[in-house]
Parts: C-alpha cells; structure tokens; sequence
C-alpha cells in the first residue's frame, strides 16, 4: 500500500511539472513548436526535391531524430536557468520531490515542444517506409533513448552553468552536432571509412542505423545497434546522475 502511494505520489509530481513547465507554455506560445519543425521540413523538401521517395526517407528519418534532439537538449538551458536565475530548484528541494522526479517531469515537459514535429515526421515515415510493427517499436524504443540520451547529456552540460550568459550557448552547438554532423540525414556509406567510426561517437548514428534497417534502407541487426545505443544511455544517465547536484548549499 505504501509502495502504490509512493508511486502514484511520484506519478502526480512528474505530471505537474508537465502540466505547468510544458503543456502551459505550449499554451501561451504554441508558435514555439513551429522553431522545431520548420528546419528539419526545410530539409527534407530539399532532399525530396532533388533525391525523390526513397531520399526523402532519409530526410523523414534525419527530421524525426533532430526534432527529438532539439527537444531534448533545451533541458540544458531550462535545468540551468530555473536554478542560477529563479531559482525554482530551491522550492523543490525543499518540498517532497525527488531529485528523479524533478529530473523526469522537467525533461518530459520539454519534450511537449516537439511532440507535435516528432509525431508528425513518426508517421509520414512509417507511411512511407510501410514499417512493420516490429521495426516500429525498435524506431520508437530508438527514439525514447535518443530522448533519454541527450536529456541527460543536458542536465550534465546545465551542472557547469555559473552565469547567465552560459545559458543559451550550447543547446544550439549541441543540436547540430548530434542532429545534422553525423549520419542522421544521409547514410553512414558516404563516409570515408576511416570516418566512420567516428561517426559513432554520436548517440543518434545509432538510432538512425536503427530506422535505416527497419525502412530497408539499410542492412544489419537493428537489435545490435539498440544494445549499443541503451549503454551508451546507460552511461550518460549516471553521469548526469553523479554530477548534477540536487542541493546547491
């Protein structure tokens, strides 16, 4: 009983931190999901235009991916900002939540941004690639650690922020270096070999090797790639754990 009134306690907090962090400033400015969308729709109309059906789904796939990416990372500048500016994080250490809490709720309401690109770009992919169930829960389980991945890379990256001006530095220089550097938008193939491991510094190659196999653009085990991408995860969510200092006192 105890066990269920912590979890449904836990559940409670995560929700309101979505509801007011994320589903209210949506609200008040719904043109804000417009900054995640309208780049990676650039993209692909190119890619389209020049490389047809079958490139664009690289494009469907590179936009999906940076969409989450661009979503995700702003937890650097949000997580910073609400604990050197307004100091919201000490409100919270002094209530009953959770350091995990605090942590979930913040980085799903930034998620709220891209929802709507993610979801769009999700099934214009699975339309045109004719994915099966099975490749769709691979892209899906893909895409929630890619959201895992680099939320926590945010939250490490927001533990080094002492002043105002650190805040709105590297969200952009991280994006573009996870979403449009590596092999997101075009195959790893085009890569001089001796590049291409290095390709795989990147958590989201992995998770665009992922979608690649299971659109038939590619072949391989997608379930490798997976594994790969869930350490990698693993990695960042406990050195995000270890740095990030829940009391600043």
């Amino acid at each position: 009983m105890k066990v269920n009134e912590t979890i449904i306690k836990s559940v409670r907090c995560v929700f309101v931190l979505i509801w007011f962090h994320g589903y209210l400033a949506v609200k008040r400015s719904p043109f804000s999901i417009a900054n995640f969308v309208l780049t990676p729709l650039s993209i692909l109309f190119f890619i389209y235009i020049f490389g047809g059906a079958r490139a664009a789904t690289y494009g469907l796939i590179g936009g999906v991916l940076s969409v989450t990416v661009s979503s995700s990372i702003i937890v650097e500048t949000d997580a910073a900002f609400a604990r050197i500016v307004l100091r919201i994080q000490d409100m919270f250490v002094a209530s009953p939540v959770a350091p995990a809490e605090y942590a979930v709720g913040l980085a799903l309401s930034e998620l709220m941004n891209g929802i709507v690109g993610i979801a769009l770009f999700l099934i214009l992919l699975v339309r045109q690639a004719h994915t099966s169930a099975f490749g769709l829960s691979m892209v899906l389980a893909s895409l929630f650690l890619v959201w895992a991945c680099v939320t926590s890379l945010g939250f490490l990256i927001s533990s080094f922020a002492r002043d105002v001006r650190d805040l709105w530095v590297y969200s952009p220089i991280i994006t573009i270096l996870l979403s449009f550097v590596p092999p997101v938008y075009y195959p790893i193939s085009v890569l001089p070999s001796f590049v291409r491991p290095l390709a795989f510094l990147s958590p989201t190659t992995y998770a665009a090797q992922v979608m690649r196999i299971t659109s038939g653009l590619a072949t391989g085990n997608a379930q490798v790639y997976l594994g790969a991408l869930s350490l990698y995860t693993l990695v960042l969510v406990l050195l995000a754990s270890k740095r990030v200092k829940w009391r600043t006192s």
